[in-house]
């Protein structure tokens, strides 16, 4: 996995790629449109050139009785009466035909020929021949009142556009070539400008790696604080659960030393120690290793905890308690915004709600509250705020430091409600939380849950 990881092109390399494909085909369709653009331009400039010189030959053709056509010696338009010219025309009629004194000594001369009176003909870059030529057919009136066909053309030599279409094109490509070359090294320069928080942030999980960094401290783009936020969130949530670990094995260790100590002591002792005894103390150890490995299970932490339904768990509680309590007449109720949705473990949901709810039916008069409610608005996901209230006796300030304060005794037993809210206050401040207490309406305790937003 590692080498096909090292074979893997980089982002850099995929994206200097892709762009420089697209850049190579969007050259090409532009630079084909041009050349199409240019090229029609061309021939309807050579088109009009051609009709400019049939209207000129046109403007001082005359056709005598016998149907023979006569044009000035000197012509207005100086190529059609230079030989080996590129430009020629002619006039021609069903008897006779003129051609201009620039088709001298040309080989081979445009194939002239009548065509139809009121047509035109014009035959431009795609026709076949060695001639481009534009013509006109019209009808001529004689003296003696007959008219006759009279065709009036201009040719010219095709390698001129030719040449002029192969000067435009390797300007152009020339141009778009300089052009593509710039592009891909500016798109080198941007590409190597964005992908540099990326970088960075390899950097700085290289040096966390070696130890020489905590966690990500730069500050980077918008689009990659998800990233960098959940990666120091699963490094915090690494160094919390090691914490908790190395604490409850430290705690195991301790609880552990008086029964080792008295084990030790019977074995060493002269008097006869029986399996019975052995077996209790042993029985005491294993249970005290169950609840520090089982404190230290729920004490972890996911750093992306899925979202859970809050509401459905407190009305599931909330009935199961009225079901255990009907003697007493416990009437347990649920309000809140549903839909709400606690980013925690839901083992852990289940655990916060069920001790503080089964403490507030145990130590309430008979009336529960349990509702949930939006908390503070976040970029990624709201916070939300959990409160159990009951109607009993409350608990007195000064308790609340004894309540929650985190035993060294194997059992934990503790006065007032127990195991119950050190387990809450740590898987709560495990998933990012915090639990206060205060007086609620029905002047009982109210236990708040508030997990923070992200």
């Amino acid at each position: 996995m590692a080498e096909r990881a090292a074979r893997s092109p980089s982002l850099l390399l995929r994206l200097l790629v892709g762009a420089g494909l697209a850049l190579l085909i969007a050259l090409a369709v532009v630079g084909g449109a041009i050349d199409r653009v240019f090229t029609n331009a061309a021939e309807s400039s050579m088109r009009e050139r051609l009709e400019a010189v049939v209207y000129l030959i046109l403007s001082t053709v005359e056709v005598d009785e016998t149907g023979q056509p006569l044009i000035p010696e000197s012509l207005a338009e100086p190529r059609l009466n230079r030989p080996g010219s590129s430009l020629h025309g002619g006039a021609m009629t069903p008897e006779d035909e003129w051609r201009s004194p620039s088709l001298v000594g040309v080989e081979p001369q445009p194939n002239a020929r009548l065509i139809e009176r009121g047509t035109e003909l014009f035959r431009g870059l795609e026709a076949d021949g060695n001639w481009n030529v534009f013509a006109i057919g019209l009808g001529w009136e004689l003296p003696d009142g007959e008219i006759i066909d009279l065709t009036i053309w201009a040719a010219e030599d095709p390698n001129r556009i030719r040449m002029e279409l192969a000067g435009f094109r390797g300007d152009l490509w020339r141009w778009l070539g300089l052009a593509a070359v710039l592009i891909i090294a500016g798109q080198v320069g941007l590409l190597l400008m964005i992908l540099r928080p990326l970088r960075r942030v390899s950097a700085e999980v290289a040096e966390i790696e070696s130890g020489r960094r905590q966690g990500i401290e730069g500050r980077y783009p918008r689009e990659l604080s998800p990233l960098t936020d959940n990666l120091n969130a699963l490094l915090a949530a690494e160094r919390d659960n090691a914490r908790r670990y190395s604490e409850a094995l430290a705690d195991l260790a301790h609880v552990l030393k008086t029964p080792v100590a008295v084990l030790r002591a019977r074995l060493e002792s002269s008097e006869p120690s029986r399996p019975s005894d052995l077996a209790r103390h042993l029985d005491e150890m294993q249970q005290i290793i169950r609840r520090q490995l089982e404190r230290a299970q729920r004490s972890t932490r996911r750093a992306l905890p899925a979202a859970v339904p809050v509401q459905p768990i407190l009305e599931r509680m909330a009935d199961s308690l009225e079901r255990l309590h009907v003697e007493n007449g416990l009437r347990a109720e649920v309000v809140g915004e549903a839909g709400l949705v606690a980013h925690m473990d839901e083992r852990d949901l289940w655990e916060v709600c069920g001790n503080l709810m089964e403490n507030a039916a145990k130590y309430g008069n008979g009336r529960l509250r349990a509702s949930v409610r939006a908390g503070e608005p976040g970029l990624r996901r709201n916070g939300v705020i959990i409160e159990i209230e009951d109607d009993g006796p409350g608990i007195a300030p000064e308790e609340l430091d004894r309540l929650f304060e985190r035993g060294q005794r194997g059992d934990e037993r503790r006065d007032g409600q127990g195991l119950g809210l050190s387990i809450v206050r740590e898987l709560v401040e495990a998933s990012g939380g915090r639990l206060e207490v205060d007086t609620g309406e029905f002047d009982g305790a109210r236990f708040r849950v508030i997990l923070p937003p992200r």
